[in-house]
């Protein structure tokens, strides 16, 4: 079965295929119970974006929590062709090509981190580039550690091995009391000099080359349980 999924712009459609392929298995809804085994093609589109990007998936599970409606467990697999991940990465990096307040072009990858503490909040890697890092917070408020100049470790692991990258926050954004149901709080670091072989990685990721089998997973710490993981 082939389906379109139609997008506002490439970095919505990169944004949405990071976090589907990140997760590995997603849920659908559906008005059909189709058996466990159905093939599909997911052609996600994005206007101004010839290409598209194609998506495999297969029902692993399915599920009716309701008459007439049935819940899709889809496994995700990107596929192995590069031509719509190339054009969308290259509209991107051509609609930041003005932005002067950035060294480097963001790239909009979607991944859930987690902090090695009990009830800490959870974290959604934004955007990414050779740069740094951008990061929203998944509660009301930022947590405590989060301040400008604290130090910031994200670990992220990748098929050839943990990829370690080091800075500092830079800049914090909260929404004002009244609004905070709307608008999760987000955070920026900065990165410092990173080893060869760490920015080759970085760069992989950031091509989406060699992406690692999902679920993809991250770690971030800040303050002194940073810098105690530093390389």
């Amino acid at each position: 079965m082939r389906l379109r999924v139609s997008y506002k712009s490439p970095a919505a459609l990169l944004g949405e295929f990071t976090r589907s392929v990140g997760k590995g298995t997603v849920a659908l809804e559906s008005a059909h119970r189709l058996p466990v085994g159905t093939r599909f093609v997911f052609e996600l589109r994005a206007q101004g974006v010839e290409v598209p990007v194609e998506v495999l998936g297969e029902v692993v599970e399915v599920a009716a929590p309701s008459p007439g409606k049935y819940l899709l467990g889809v496994r995700y697999d990107p596929g192995g062709g590069r031509d719509g991940v190339d054009t969308v990465l290259r509209k991107i990096f051509e609609a930041q090509a003005n932005e002067k307040a950035r060294r480097f072009p963001r790239v909009p990858i979607r991944l859930q981190a987690t902090e090695d503490a009990p009830r800490s909040a959870s974290y959604l890697i934004r955007d990414l580039s050779r740069g740094g890092v951008g990061i929203e917070v998944e509660a009301p408020r930022l947590p405590e550690a989060v301040r400008v100049g604290t130090p910031c470790l994200l670990e992220i692991w990748i098929a050839l091995g943990t990829l370690t990258l080091h800075g500092e926050v830079v800049w914090t954004s909260a929404a004002p009391p009244d609004r905070q149901k709307l608008a999760n709080p987000t955070f920026g670091v900065n990165f410092g000099k990173l080893r060869q072989d760490t920015a080759d990685r970085l760069e992989r990721i950031l091509s989406l080359h060699g992406l690692p089998p999902p679920p993809w997973r991250a770690r971030i710490s800040f303050g002194m349980d940073a810098v105690s993981r530093m390389p």
